[in-house]
């Protein structure tokens, strides 16, 4: 049976925050918390099970979110253009624009409007740039205790991610008897922060006047984007007002968690042994894409499934260096699971002391001898580790990322350079349309 206690305390500090977090403990002392980290946020949180919440704990102790078990992203994340508008800072546009079909495709499912949850978002998360963000996919500190935030969830996907603040909500009567699913607050964005700002999501007095100001940022950049904002939504989706109304009642908060409407992410190279492919896959078609901390979606979920979005750097957890780049194709089409990150002269060591897995082949200055998916590395002051692939229309190119500087894409062609040593992995896929190539 599980037996959950409200846990009340409260510090002060020079900011004199307070924060409060319910307790929730199981027969197998699971205990799971949400409460958000952010300066004078006190939450009210949801009474929820660890079997209602969907939370999965591996040996390590590392608990994870995911509702449906599969392995694709539900809701694609976004492409973002990372320009400054409409108030926001790139930072803050790109996350708008990343976030948003996630945040839409859950504010129908839950009767909540969504600009106000990206607000919310873009304040609690630093717009994405928190450890918690970064590492987790955890948006709103979920499960983060004052005395131990490390307890912080980690979350399959950014969906998942998103759907912890939904599922709070929801299941949380104190908002329930404030009104949250009724009314204006299911459609207009500042009703409902002024109605959880009175239902104690927030002691920060200011907290409505500066979460507003970002709503009508989020507002108009919408406007440039062309979405639907949540009143229009509402009209468009007579479901999104029912889901509200279930919501209201408490009918709807012992249910399960509402599935989305999938336009996943999936990746036809997960596990096929081919690493030309998977690199084509991850990486963007054109070389320097725009922004350069904005991986290909398909690279961003890979990185997540891999592990690599944990491992690093901020730049490698974010795909943004040549060795993560490199270890998360490894990784993702099967080829060698145990690929090591970070650090390109740590792989070169790895591929050298490897023979099993990876046969060096020689330098001789061209691609005469090189097929599709072998790997170049050099180490030193300059060391750097990219993939040789033949792209979509028949060249050949390279396939990399740059530290703190690319995303990965394959959009440069194949050059000579003499200073790479080169490995190809034994247990790769033969692709033997270099030879054929060669033969006509």
């Amino acid at each position: 049976m599980i037996k959950t206690e409200k846990l009340e305390r409260e510090t002060k500090s020079k900011s004199k925050r307070k924060s409060r977090s319910i307790l929730l403990e199981s027969s197998i002392s699971f205990v799971a918390a949400i409460v958000l980290v952010t300066a004078s946020v006190t939450p009210v949180l949801a009474e929820i099970s660890e079997n209602e919440l969907h939370v999965y704990c591996d040996n390590a102790g590392a608990c994870y979110y995911n509702p449906f078990g599969n392995n694709c992203e539900t809701v694609a994340v976004g492409s973002a253009s990372g320009e400054a508008s409409a108030g926001l800072s790139p930072q803050q546009a790109a996350f708008v624009d990343m976030y948003h079909d996630i945040a839409e495709q859950l504010s129908i499912a839950y009767g909540i409007p969504w600009e106000t949850v990206i607000a919310q978002g873009i304040v609690e998360s630093a717009a994405g740039t928190s450890n918690f963000a970064v590492q987790r996919n955890n948006f709103f500190g979920i499960g983060a205790f004052d005395s131990n935030p490390n307890n912080a969830y980690s979350y399959d996907t950014p969906t998942d991610g998103w759907r912890g603040y939904y599922e709070n909500i929801r299941k949380t009567s104190t908002y329930r008897a404030h009104g949250v699913f009724r009314g204006d607050n299911i459609t207009d964005p500042y009703a409902y922060l002024r109605t959880i700002k009175e239902a104690g999501y927030a002691t920060d007095p200011i907290y409505v006047e500066t979460i507003s100001k970002i709503i009508a940022a989020v507002e108009e950049r919408s406007k440039e984007k062309g979405w639907k904002s949540s009143a229009e939504l509402a009209q468009e989706h007579p479901e999104m007002l029912e889901n509200a109304a279930k919501n209201a009642d408490g009918s709807g908060s012992d249910s399960e968690a509402p599935e989305l409407t999938s336009n996943a992410v999936c990746i036809s190279g997960s596990g096929n042994g081919d690493i030309n492919q998977t690199a084509l896959e991850l990486s963007w078609p054109e070389r320097g894409h725009d922004p350069w901390n904005d991986p290909k979606p398909e690279y961003a979920l890979a990185l997540q499934e891999t592990g690599v979005n944990k491992l690093g750097d901020n730049c490698s957890m974010n795909g943004n260096s040549c060795d993560a780049f490199v270890a998360t194709v490894l990784r993702y089409s099967g080829v060698d699971p145990d690929a090591p990150c970070c650090g390109a002269e740590n792989l070169l060591n790895y591929f050298a002391s490897h023979p099993e897995k990876y046969a060096e082949i020689p330098n001789t200055g061209n691609s005469s001898n090189m097929e599709p998916g072998d790997i170049r590395v050099r180490g030193g002051n300059s060391a750097h580790v990219e993939l040789f692939v033949q792209r979509e229309d028949g060249t050949y190119g390279i396939a990399s990322a740059s530290h703190c500087d690319r995303t990965a894409d394959h959009g440069i062609g194949y050059y000579s350079d003499s200073s790479y040593r080169i490995f190809r992995a034994v247990q790769s896929v033969n692709n033997s349309s270099k030879e054929d190539d060669d033969e006509k």
